[in-house]
């Protein structure tokens, strides 16, 4: 029976890997004919350039990127995310989200100030 559940583990893995693939070249494909603009990807409404959206965007290729070289190199899928990819991505996240906070906080005070 054991065996019977790793056979439907890796299958359904498949399934899994194929459709992320498959939506991929969609978004892709979307990219390419101008349909998903990207031009504003790492920008704030004024048009700026934020360093917290890049920060967390390269982070997140990064991270992913070195999952996918341990998952290549070993063959299989970790049993454990180490701790410091986690910490990681908390920062980024989190540095997102204390940016977010305070550029509202900022135009709230000059709403008030107008």
């Amino acid at each position: 029976m054991n065996v019977e559940l790793n056979t439907l583990a890796n299958v359904m893995g498949w399934m899994i890997a194929v459709f992320i693939g498959a939506l991929e070249v969609v978004i892709l494909w979307l990219i390419i004919k101008g349909k998903i603009d990207l031009t504003r990807l790492i920008s704030e409404k004024n048009g700026d350039a934020s360093l917290s959206r890049f920060q967390f965007m390269i982070f997140t290729f990064v991270i992913a990127m070195g999952l996918f070289l341990i998952i290549v190199n070993k063959g299989d899928f970790p049993e454990q995310i180490p701790a410091g990819i986690i910490a990681l991505l908390g920062i980024s996240g989190g540095s997102y989200v204390i940016s977010k906070g305070i550029q509202v906080s900022a135009e709230e005070k000059s709403g008030d100030k107008k």
